[in-house]
C-alpha cells in the first residue's frame, strides 16, 4: 500500500515539474523584446570614437553604418550610425 501511495506521489510530482517548466517556456516566448532606436550623424573629419564609446556606455549597440554622397564631385559625404538598446 505505502508502494502505491509513494509512486502515486512521484508521478503527481513529475507532472508538477513538467506542467510548471512547460508553462515557464510559454511564458517566455509569449513576451517579446521591444528596442528604441537612435541615429547619429558622423562627420567624416572627426574623430567618432569617443562618442560611440559613451553611446555604448548608455547601452546603445551599433547595428549598422550608411553613407549618403550627394555629389561625387564634391567628395563630401555624410555617414550615419544607427543604434539599438532594449527599452
Amino acid at each position: 500500500m505505502k508502494k502505491r501511495l509513494y509512486l502515486s506521489l512521484i508521478v503527481v510530482c513529475c507532472l508538477c515539474v513538467a506542467g510548471w517548466t512547460a508553462h515557464a517556456q510559454l511564458q517566455r516566448s509569449n513576451s517579446q523584446q521591444t528596442w528604441e532606436y537612435q541615429e547619429v550623424q558622423l562627420s567624416a573629419t572627426s574623430v567618432a570614437t569617443p562618442a560611440l564609446n559613451r553611446l555604448g556606455a548608455q547601452g546603445w549597440e551599433l547595428v549598422g553604418v550608411t553613407a549618403a554622397c550627394p555629389s561625387a564631385a564634391s567628395g563630401t559625404c555624410l555617414y550615419y550610425a544607427y543604434f539599438k538598446r532594449a527599452k
